[in-house]
């Protein structure tokens, strides 16, 4: 990647190796720069990938960091409300994320045999996940307000994120609705459902879309949201093409509908 850059291309990269700005978060990955200096400022120069979020800066960007898939349907269901500073970030927020066997990794391990995965539900990396620190980073959040545990579904493909979080004053459902239409107001890939519908796996598998839904109850204050994505697609490929789309100033349909 650092030849390539230097060669005057521009990378969109699928890796965690520019994503995380933190050394503690990138940690998690054991990286071994063969040249730490030039590796330390391509991590400076890079962007993010998240569209809904960085939509201004990818254009420019000679690096782009495309997200991992976790982290994208996480951070796009808590955006617009800790943008809006809607939370209560002294309680905390909790997402139980539940994944299909496409989105544990490639390497085949005795976790993602048939055996291990068909009809079963596991929880794995608890505390330590990999996409923690994205998640963090680009909400702006302390490591000790978010507690994320992934779920390993017996299905191949296709994330659905349930995040827990209180609102810090008392909201109306049209107000929590309206902040995430607001928010993303325009943003081609992501379906804001009206409450009390929310989304399913099995309604963004094989699309770019990220769907979000919520329901609050009846105090005002607790929120629960709903996020899905098909971990191959916004949460892997789909998001690298929407992303080249932006670089090139190309429509960002293209090759995605």
């Amino acid at each position: 990647m650092p030849e390539a850059i230097a060669q005057g291309l521009r990378v969109i990269d699928l890796s965690g190796a520019w994503r995380l700005q933190q050394e503690q978060h990138r940690a998690v990955y054991d990286f071994a720069d063969a040249d730490p200096v030039t590796a330390a400022q391509l991590t400076r120069k890079a962007v993010y990938g998240l569209p809904e979020l960085n939509g201004d800066r990818i254009p420019h960007a000679a690096l782009v960091a495309n997200p991992g898939c976790y982290a994208t349907s996480v951070i796009l269901a808590l955006a617009p409300l800790l943008r809006a500073d809607m939370v209560d970030r002294q309680r905390g927020i909790i997402s139980d994320s539940k994944s299909g066997v496409s989105g544990a990794g490639k390497e085949p391990t005795s976790r993602t045999h048939f055996v291990s995965v068909a009809d079963n539900l596991s929880a794995y990396s608890v505390f330590n996940h990999r996409h923690v620190g994205e998640m963090v980073e680009q909400l702006e959040l302390g490591n000790q307000e978010l507690v994320f545990t992934p779920h390993l579904l017996p299905i191949p493909r296709g994330i659905l994120s349930t995040v827990y979080v209180y609102l810090n004053r008392e909201a109306k459902a049209a107000e929590v609705e309206s902040c995430f239409r607001e928010f993303y107001g325009g943003k081609r890939w992501v379906r804001v459902f009206a409450t009390p519908q929310l989304p399913q796996i099995q309604f963004s598998l094989h699309t770019n879309h990220c769907d979000l839904g919520f329901c609050l109850a009846n105090d005002g204050r607790r929120l629960v949201l709903v996020s899905c994505v098909d971990n191959l697609l916004k949460g892997a490929a789909g998001q690298a093409v929407q992303n080249m789309n932006l670089m090139y100033g190309w429509n960002e349909e293209e090759g995605l509908q």
